[in-house]
């Protein structure tokens, strides 16, 4: 799909699809279907053909498709093409739902049946054939109206969940693509809590409250993956997998005993300023070779006006305290805040300017407005117009901004300039030092050449062309 992480790319990324692994696992284990297929669209069946194909073939009686507001348009393609070439009912999860709610039901009009928060639970009882105007947690279409029932319980025990269907992902497809890492690797995606306890006002909740699996289930799901699919390497997709730093510790401390010799990687955004050394120590021994820290600003009043809160010298400490281990370390930071100055631009810049390394990945973003976060309010109240806060969700975190009300178009190109020939793209240094990091951690010269392909999106021929250039 051309809406990916660097839109047109040389080298594909593709993840395993969890949700849709996880509520085909639980209707697996509902015993109320014969068969379950999951099917990644963008890597399965990127064009009609494929699609109608794939409908002809396995005869579906129901099309579940997980999406999110960004991918719409392939919803609605996948949508239309079911309606057109077969009976199936269309069932929708994901957090789309909880954004669009009617909303969903008036862009996708083939969509009979939506499903929102945990689907586990909700899912299996809809296939069994339960009344739909009884269920709680689906919308519904009723005539010309769409009727949305209780939310459903949230599923409280996450280690009771069955573990996602493996069995129905080709793990050496994946393998083929880049994935979370921008690597070549046997894929364990690790989803171990769900929610959080903070209230970012960029950040979509589709959950009420934070929910942790403990950490014997978690080490219990590693070594299973590591047995049964010999998989090595393990993303870690939490919102913030350091919420409770005894669970971490306790997961460190059971792969170390068991001695399986895997890779971990924190793909999403560590809480920087509750990391402690300890967890860095004992997650490096543990096999933690990538660790990306959230910070998004570096003004205090953004970080008020956002409600992140982060205590930034904290921060600034545990990062450069992992960025001295040898392991990479990305940095995620955003601007187009509403408000946001010039002035509190350059500040976040210049706090990255302070640390030893750079990030290893140019997580500099534009931020974007997406339905159901707070952040829209904050927009409307700073002088955005809701045509700019829908057009921005058309857009890729990458792409050039259009401006905001207090910084315009030319100052945030200047931001994202500078921020390139200071810590990205641009530097040579900067790049040099980053090749030398994933080569420490054990990529290989076609994974680095994979990656910053990607990043550049163009074709780069070699390891020795990258160093060179």
């Amino acid at each position: 799909m051309p809406r990916w992480v660097g839109g047109l790319v040389p080298h594909e990324m593709h993840v395993l699809p969890i949700g849709l692994m996880y509520v085909a696992a639980a209707a697996q284990a509902s015993g109320a279907v014969v068969e379950v297929r999951v099917v990644e669209s963008s890597l399965d069946c990127p064009t009609d053909a494929a699609f109608v194909e794939l409908l002809d073939d396995f005869k579906p009686d129901v099309v579940g498709i997980r999406s999110i507001v960004f991918f719409v348009e392939e919803l609605q393609r996948l949508a239309r093409l079911t309606r057109a070439h077969c009976g199936a009912a269309i069932v929708v999860g994901g957090p789309i739902v909880e954004a669009w709610k009617e909303k969903l039901f008036e862009q996708v009009p083939e969509i009979e049946v939506a499903v929102k928060g945990d689907g586990e639970r909700v899912f299996p009882e809809l296939l069994q054939g339960r009344e739909i105007a009884t269920l709680p947690g689906v919308l519904y279409r009723d005539g010309a109206r769409v009727v949305e029932n209780t939310a459903a319980p949230e599923n409280e025990d996450l280690d009771g969940l069955p573990l996602p269907a493996y069995d129905l992902v080709d793990l050496e497809r994946y393998r083929a693509q880049l994935s979370y890492a921008y690597n070549h690797r046997r894929q364990g995606v690790l989803v171990t809590s769900r929610g959080c306890v903070y209230s970012c006002s960029f950040c979509f909740r589709p959950w009420d409250d934070m929910r942790l699996r403990s950490a014997a289930g978690v080490f219990q799901e590693i070594a299973y993956l590591y047995e049964r699919y010999a998989i090595r390497d393990f993303y870690i997709v939490d919102d913030i997998f350091n919420v409770h730093l005894k669970r971490a510790l306790e997961v460190f401390d059971r792969l170390l005993a068991a001695r399986l010799g895997v890779r971990l990687y924190f793909v999403n955004g560590l809480r920087a300023d509750t990391v402690t050394e300890e967890f860095v120590d004992r997650a490096i021994a543990a096999g933690a070779i990538w660790f990306t820290y959230a910070v998004e600003s570096a003004s205090e009043e953004i970080q008020r006006l956002t409600r992140k809160g982060l205590n930034l010298a904290k921060a600034q400490r545990i990062i450069a305290y992992t960025q001295r281990k040898g392991v990479v370390v990305n940095i995620t930071t955003m601007y187009g805040f509403p408000g946001e100055t010039h002035e509190q631009a350059q500040l976040t810049l210049d706090w990255l300017g302070e640390l030893p390394k750079a990030s290893l990945l140019p997580y500099h973003f534009c931020l974007r407005f997406f339905p159901g976060c707070d952040i829209r309010e904050q927009a409307l109240a700073a002088g955005f117009s809701y045509q700019q806060l829908e057009d921005s969700t058309e857009s890729c975190y990458h792409d050039m901004p259009a401006g905001t009300p207090t910084l315009s178009r030319a100052d945030m190109t200047q931001i994202v300039l500078q921020y390139h020939r200071r810590f990205g793209l641009s530097n040579p240094d900067r790049v040099r030092e980053a090749v030398r990091t994933l080569a420490g951690v054990g990529y290989t010269d076609e994974e680095i050449v994979h990656l910053y392909s990607v990043l550049r999106r163009r074709e780069v021929g070699s390891v020795a062309e990258l160093i060179a250039s």
